[in-house]
């Protein structure tokens, strides 16, 4: 299913690669309150390369849905936006007809985005979340291809502020 933080930690200190990277990267998704595990094939993949990336690979099923996601289908966009800023957005699971045609509601839309990993889920909390910088790369990524428009570069252009941020790059 995953690797547990303290195998992260093992394979970091293994091969050499820096833990708070790989925690960035491609930690986030809970099993319980007090532990997550990290995607075991980009984790690989980086100790493999030896660099942090994206290793996400694009499936059918978020092609699918990002043609909800640009038709604004329940107001998901304000959603994924509130989501790529690091919120954590309320879900109900419980109607989810485990299809790729019955979506009756955004709940529907997030539930299946759960199932393959592109979103996070705090069952304590009953929320959704994007849960690592891989993924939402691929959030990035897919809306930069989409019909949003400004909000697209607005997206964009705050997340290189932050990344300036990060790296104190006081210039940029």
């Amino acid at each position: 299913m995953g690797f547990t933080e303290k195998e992260v930690q093992d394979l970091c200190i293994k091969y050499n690669m820096d833990y708070q990277k790989m925690k960035e990267w491609y930690d986030g998704y809970l099993v319980s309150s007090n532990q997550s595990i990290y995607n075991h094939r980009s984790v690989v993949c980086a100790l493999m390369d030896r660099k942090y990336e994206n290793y996400w690979t694009s499936t059918e099923t978020f092609e699918a849905l990002k043609i909800y996601i640009d038709m604004d289908f329940d107001g998901i966009k304000e959603n994924v936006i509130r989501l790529l800023a690091g919120e954590y957005i309320p879900v109900q699971t419980i109607s989810f007809q485990n299809d790729m045609t019955t979506f009756e509601s955004k709940d529907d839309i997030y539930t299946l985005l759960i199932h393959p990993g592109y979103l996070g889920y705090d069952s304590e909390e009953k929320k959704c979340y994007i849960p690592n910088k891989e993924v939402s790369d691929s959030f990035v990524v897919s809306i930069s291809h989409s019909q949003w428009g400004n909000t697209t570069k607005a997206l964009v252009n705050s997340r290189e502020l932050l990344e300036a941020t990060w790296k104190q790059d006081e210039k940029r």
